[in-house]
């Protein structure tokens, strides 16, 4: 048994296959298949945010509980800082005044 990166419309996942049987059959160790989904989040962002999940080895509870990983996948995928927002609620505040 050997562990590779399999991509399956577009969401990378790290797979158990073994070279002994046909191409294509592989045991999926993470992220789990669908998890973003269960989220009902658009695409692309669902991808997006599941090879985030990918990248930073994220397959289980366990991985995900801590509070700031979870906050720093999502600042990823949304590809914007909490800072930048916050600067952007300022700048609107005193154009506005």
């Amino acid at each position: 048994m050997e562990t590779k990166t399999q991509e399956i419309n577009g969401r990378k996942y790290e797979v158990i296959y073994s070279p002994d049987v046909p191409p294509g059959a592989f045991v999926i160790v993470g992220p789990p298949e669908g998890i973003v989904d269960t989220m009902n989040l658009p695409e692309p962002f669902a991808t997006r945010l599941h090879n985030i999940l990918f990248e930073r080895r994220i397959f289980t509870y366990r991985d995900i509980s801590s509070g700031r990983i979870a906050t720093g996948v999502i600042q990823e995928a949304l590809q914007i800082d909490s800072q930048l927002l916050a600067e952007a609620f300022f700048n609107y505040e005193k154009e506005s005044t």
